[in-house]
């Protein structure tokens, strides 16, 4: 039997007044977890591109800068030079 809206809304009707706090901190946390859940679910073109970035950069190590570089050309836009 699928729980409607009306059959929440009764519970909570008789329920004592001094549950009522304890139910909408309950809702809070389904909804928190449900948004969660849902912020975590990584789509397969991110991942799939992720998987095409780590072949690259394994077969390319000479592409990279350190950090240190990063910085000095970063440093260098700012300044004009």
């Amino acid at each position: 039997m699928e729980t409607t809206i009306k059959d929440i809304e009764t519970n909570l009707e008789t329920l004592p007044k001094e549950f009522l706090h304890d139910v909408n901190d309950f809702i809070d946390f389904l909804k928190y977890k449900y948004l969660k859940e849902k912020q975590y679910e990584v789509p397969e073109w991110q991942k799939e591109e992720t998987k095409r970035r780590m072949d690259y950069s394994r077969n390319n190590p000479q592409s990279f800068v350190s950090e240190s570089e990063m910085d000095d050309y970063l440093n260098d836009l700012e300044s004009g030079d």
